[in-house]
C-alpha cells in the first residue's frame, strides 16, 4: 500500500470526525417521527399552575426530553413539560396561568420504528459499526504499508 495509503488513512480519519455528528443526528431523524396534539380546554384551577394531558403517542424513550415545543394560546402561560407516565400515557406541563383555559399544541418526537423489530436497535448501533470499520481499515493499512 505504500506511505500514500496511511495517509489517506490519517485523512479518512479526519473526514470522519467530521462527519460522524451528522451521522449521529441522520440515524436519530430516522428512529424518529415529530408528532403535532393540539389540546383544547386544558384548565387549571385556583393557585394550579400545572396540568395533566393525555398524549396519542409515548414520546420518544417515554423521555419528556422528546417534548421539542409545547405552545398555548393564553399569553401568560410559560408551558414546560415536566414528567411523563408511560402507563397513562400523561403528559404533566407546568408553567401555566392559574385559574385559566387555553388550548395547548405539543409536539414531540414518537418511535419511528415500531413496526420493524430490531430497527431500532440496529439503527442505533450502525454509526458506531461504520465509524469502527472505518478505523479498522486505517489500521489494516497503516499495518500492511509499514510491515
Amino acid at each position: 500500500m505504500g506511505k500514500g495509503g496511511a495517509l489517506l488513512g490519517i485523512i479518512m480519519v479526519s473526514v470522519m470526525f467530521v462527519l460522524f455528528p451528522i451521522i449521529l443526528d441522520s440515524s436519530h431523524e430516522l428512529q424518529t417521527d415529530p408528532v403535532v396534539e393540539t389540546e383544547a380546554a386544558v384548565v387549571t384551577g385556583v393557585g394550579v399552575t400545572a396540568a395533566d394531558v393525555v398524549l396519542t403517542n409515548d414520546p420518544w424513550q417515554d423521555d419528556v426530553d422528546y417534548v421539542l415545543t409545547i405552545t398555548s394560546d393564553e399569553v401568560t402561560d410559560v408551558p414546560v413539560a415536566n414528567t411523563y407516565t408511560t402507563a397513562t400515557n400523561t403528559l404533566n406541563i407546568t408553567g401555566l396561568a392559574a385559574d385559566d383555559s387555553r388550548t395547548l399544541t405539543i409536539t414531540y418526537e414518537t418511535d419511528a420504528l415500531t413496526d420493524y423489530t430490531g430497527m431500532g436497535a440496529l439503527v442505533a448501533i450502525a454509526p458506531l459499526l461504520i465509524f469502527v470499520a472505518v478505523i479498522g481499515a486505517v489500521v489494516f493499512g497503516a499495518y500492511s504499508a509499514f510491515k
